[in-house]
């Protein structure tokens, strides 16, 4: 009896083990959860002007009822325009320096993406909805008497480049993507996201998930780039660092062995976290001319 009431107390101290340990799991992934889709505003740190270049602010309203802050900096003689989108978690400050090389040949457009710097949102979606956030800006060209005959090209980095590709293959107006730092697949950003958690972070990711889904009502395995490239028509310019900290090169590979033909892969140096590679004469020499080949030089031969 004595034994049996030892062996009780043993079972009932192991199963509240267990059950603690499942409430603290679950806590920690929807505390890390909901930070991760509430971002932190970054503040807006630098402005066109500060880098000489004329600009005007802009109001995108997208489809799903959410206004984006931006600015148009506008090319007197504009061969083309880029939307250039920004990473996670940033804004259009942040990518400014990196992509004003793009001008004077072309006009740009940056924006912070919804839940981002001075956007309206309260919940990024990683991509899922964002791609609204660009057809917002395709339709501001299309609105813009300067650019009425201008052909888009985009540019995106990190989640920005995810976003691109999406977007690139729903909308037909953008004739050229570069991307740099893509991620292929989501749900494995989101393990990559617990990688802290050793040996638990494939449980963490998939209960992530499954939040994901009740909160939303969407399934983050959607958010896969690698599932949408094959459907777009524009040519695409691939860039991805062999040392990348956060999305493997092999991500990019998986891209461009999907992507349909004209596509170029571009292996660079450095970690994901830096955009040092973008004020080089080479990272800039190689964008321009794939914007110039495809937005510019296409357009002529027609």
């Amino acid at each position: 009896m004595f034994i049996k009431s030892r062996n009780e107390r043993k079972m009932k101290m192991f199963l509240r083990i267990i059950l603690d340990g499942a409430v603290i799991i679950l806590a920690l992934v929807m505390l890390s959860g909901w930070r991760a889709l509430m971002p932190p505003r970054m503040p807006v740190s630098l402005l066109p002007s500060d880098c000489n270049l004329p600009y005007r602010d802009i109001i995108l309203e997208t489809e799903d009822g959410i206004s984006l802050k931006g600015w148009f900096i506008p090319a007197e003689k504009s061969e083309g325009v880029i939307i250039c989108l920004h990473g996670y978690p940033a804004n259009k400050s942040d990518i400014l320096s990196a992509v004003s090389f793009l001008y004077p040949e072309f006009s740009l457009i940056l924006f912070d993406f919804r839940a981002h710097g001075e956007s309206k949102g309260r919940i990024t979606r990683f991509g899922l909805r964002e791609f609204l956030d660009v057809e917002a800006a395709v339709r501001f060209i299309g609105k813009e008497e300067k650019l009425k005959d201008c052909k888009i090209g985009i540019w995106g980095y990190s989640m920005g480049g995810a976003v691109a590709i999406k977007a690139a293959s729903i909308y037909m107006d953008i004739k050229a993507v570069v991307t740099d730092s893509a991620f292929a697949n989501f749900p494995e950003m989101v393990t990559s996201y617990y990688k802290n958690m050793g040996p638990l972070k494939n449980l963490f990711s998939v209960l992530a998930r499954m939040l994901g889904r009740v909160a939303l009502k969407e399934d983050f395995i959607r958010n896969s780039p690698e599932y949408d490239i094959p459907r777009i028509k524009a040519p695409i310019l691939i860039i991805h660092s062999l040392e990348d900290d956060f999305i493997p090169h092999s991500h990019a590979e998986r891209l461009f062995e999907k992507a349909p033909e004209p596509k170029e892969l571009w292996s660079v140096k450095g970690i994901h976290t830096g955009l040092d590679r973008a004020f080089t004469a080479e990272y800039q020499k190689r964008v321009a001319d794939f914007f110039l080949e495809y937005l510019v030089n296409a357009e002529r031969r027609e």
